[in-house]
């Protein structure tokens, strides 16, 4: 039987290659060079949900990376 893992997904910048982090002391979204340091999300849905609203908001829409 197959163990279940859990999906994981990041959102990365395509102007600057970099990933999107959530920085909890300013509450701000700011690129951050290492994927480990990166905001992650356990469903696709969930991802482009916040991609698209930070399109919006910030007029470029990041790409939604899976992770392995």
């Amino acid at each position: 039987m197959r163990a279940h893992v859990a999906e994981r997904y990041v959102l990365r910048q395509n102007c600057t290659g970099s990933y999107l982090s959530l920085n909890h002391q300013t509450q701000s979204i700011e690129g951050v060079s290492s994927v480990d340091a990166a905001w992650s999300f356990h469903s696709h849905e969930g991802a482009v949900s916040h991609a698209l609203l930070i399109g919006q908001t910030h007029g470029e829409t990041p790409d939604v990376i899976k992770l392995a």
